[in-house]
């Protein structure tokens, strides 16, 4: 399937938009769950890159229109620069791609693109084979390029290939990040360059897949509705074992599937969340700080400020103070 027809696919999606330029087109998206955007640039037929940029829990995957659990498309090749994105496997297990991992891939998402900590961003490289094959074919003439043999040595079987990147490979994809706030049609030049290289270290010195940890889709439930849980009403206080005897499983397990979903412990995540609640709080109420401390779940205001102030680097007064100067 052509990338052009991926994307008139997305903006059938509710809260899904787009926006076109001479050099590329931008999907917005919008729902009362976040927002996110990717801009796709159009290298060489066949041969797309998408910067991506997301607020939200999720993405909603288009309707390609298969019953099948996997959806065949191009070859995706995705970095994840900051975050965390979910893959489901074609044996029905969940994986997770976290900072600086690469995925390659043929299938699609099922229902959705799944951000368990909201925020992500990263780049995507859609490779359309059959379109590279007739129109593109000098890439593989001149560059050796050979987009069926990176296929068959890494996704065989329809497997999905998870690694942290090398060194020689990281530095091609931070330099193509950069290019994303170049205005083109330069950065479009430097570009097209830096994917050739990417796909010649791809398959000259890309490195095994890694030996991922894999969950369920019970356990991935099973962390997702603790994390409900721990986040509902922040006020409150749920110890780890009482949670582990709420879903029957061990303290270790629990602890361990919260962990693989959401890449931290519980408490970090918890108090992360807390904080982040307290920031908007103080900037867009006028509740004294004893309050906001209060309905984040801090008791001991002296230890509230303590904790923003390790995580923000001002006292909860202070910030305030400073968003307010940042608004006149």
């Amino acid at each position: 399937m052509k990338i052009d027809d991926i994307i008139r696919k997305c903006i059938e999606i509710p809260g899904v938009s787009i926006k076109r330029s001479e050099f590329n087109a931008e999907l917005l998206m919008k729902t009362k769950e976040g927002k996110g955007s990717m801009t796709f640039f159009q290298l060489f037929p066949g041969l797309t890159i998408a910067y991506i940029f997301i607020n939200s829990p999720t993405w909603a995957a288009p309707n390609l229109g298969e019953d099948s659990f996997i959806k065949k498309g191009p070859l995706l090749l995705n970095y994840c620069v900051t975050g965390r994105c979910e893959i489901i496997l074609n044996n029905g297990n969940f994986v997770y791609v976290k900072d600086g991992d690469i995925s390659l891939t043929e299938c699609f998402a099922q229902k959705q693109y799944v951000y368990p900590r909201r925020i992500y961003e990263g780049m995507e490289l859609f490779v359309d084979t059959n379109t590279l094959a007739t129109e593109s074919t000098w890439i593989q003439k001149e560059f050796g390029i050979d987009i069926p043999k990176i296929i068959e040595l890494f996704c065989p079987n329809d497997n999905t290939y998870i690694s942290a990147v090398t060194p020689e490979v990281e530095e091609i994809l931070i330099k193509l990040w950069e290019l994303f706030d170049i205005a083109p049609p330069f950065s479009i030049s430097q570009t097209k360059i830096y994917v050739l290289a990417l796909l010649l270290q791809n398959l000259n010195n890309i490195p095994p897949s890694q030996a991922c940890t894999f969950f369920t889709e019970t356990q991935v439930d099973i962390a997702k509705r603790v994390e409900k849980i721990i986040t509902s009403d922040l006020r409150q206080h749920h110890p780890a074992w009482e949670l582990a005897a709420q879903f029957s499983v061990s303290e270790t397990s629990l602890k361990n599937y919260f962990r693989g979903v959401f890449g931290q412990n519980i408490s970090i995540y918890l108090r992360e969340v807390r904080m982040k609640k307290a920031a908007e709080l103080l900037t867009s109420t006028r509740l004294s700080v004893a309050e906001i401390a209060e309905l984040v779940g801090y008791m001991n205001q002296s230890k509230f400020a303590s904790v923003f102030k390790k995580q923000f680097g001002l006292s909860p007064l202070e910030y305030r103070r400073s968003k307010k100067l940042e608004n006149i």
